[in-house]
């Protein structure tokens, strides 16, 4: 199973990741971030094996996600561009046309593409009661995407976009007031698209990412995806017993 999140930057994904992970492992679900099922399926590999004969067993985590990143990785993203052209063509298109730093565009599409490669490589090591938990999936990605302060959203973009997705087995979507998002991005420190900005283009940003937000859930819910709803108030208490509860509303349990 593929588990993916959606929601405005700073609404609080990163603090439910690990909850939802718990969650599903004490549902008797082999739940796993994106780090710890590398690790697992990288084990499955030859390479890997071989990995894990010869080195000790503190090293072999980093050794492993380095093998994975420099050769496992690559023919993975190969093959998923190969598989879904029309959406890597579409992606690479969107990116050309923006008017956004080519630094910028550079690291979006590096982002998504590992993503892709990653994402390939668990489709085909998956087996029944594994989940895998990405925190910025294909969907998030569409923030990453059409997402900038002087971009206003286009509906017909995002929607064209995730026509083309590989869809997920369920989508959570995280919501959170614009003020507590705002909040929560400097008190991490700004991601690196946001640096440098002032605090104006910071809010615009903001505010454009959750309209992007908004039609991608209105497009999933419509598209009849698998699409459950967090609030998220800054009361992780309230927000763990919300999210409990749309996961037995969903039926996600072990198969």
């Amino acid at each position: 199973m593929i588990v993916e999140f959606l929601g405005n930057s700073g609404a609080g994904k990163s603090t439910l990741i690990p909850i939802l992970i718990q969650l599903l492992r004490d549902d008797g679900l082999t739940a796993m971030s994106v780090t710890e099922a590398i690790h697992r399926y990288m084990r499955q590999t030859l390479l890997g094996r071989v990995v894990c004969w010869l080195a000790p067993r503190a090293w072999q985590g980093p050794i492993l996600w380095r093998v994975f990143a420099h050769t496992t990785a690559r023919w993975h993203t190969v093959a998923f561009v190969v598989e879904h052209i029309g959406l890597a063509g579409y992606v690479l298109m969107s990116q050309l046309r923006r008017h956004i730093p080519w630094r910028h565009r550079r690291l979006i599409l590096r982002l998504f593409f590992k993503m892709a490669g990653q994402h390939h490589f668990f489709r085909s090591h998956l087996r029944p009661g594994e989940v895998v938990v990405f925190d910025e999936g294909f969907v998030h990605r569409a923030v990453h995407l059409f997402v900038s302060p002087s971009e206003q959203p286009d509906p017909e973009q995002v929607a064209a976009y995730l026509a083309l997705l590989p869809r997920p087995d369920l989508v959570i979507l995280i919501q959170a007031p614009p003020e507590a998002c705002l909040t929560r991005i400097y008190a991490r420190g700004l991601q690196a698209r946001l640096r440098g900005l002032d605090e104006e283009d910071v809010a615009r940003f903001v505010a454009h990412a959750g309209r992007v937000v908004d039609m991608t859930a209105h497009r999933l819910a419509d598209g009849g995806w698998n699409l459950v709803t967090v609030e998220n108030n800054g009361d992780v208490t309230a927000s763990v017993a919300g999210l409990r509860r749309s996961l037995l509303s969903h039926g996600v349990q072990p198969e």
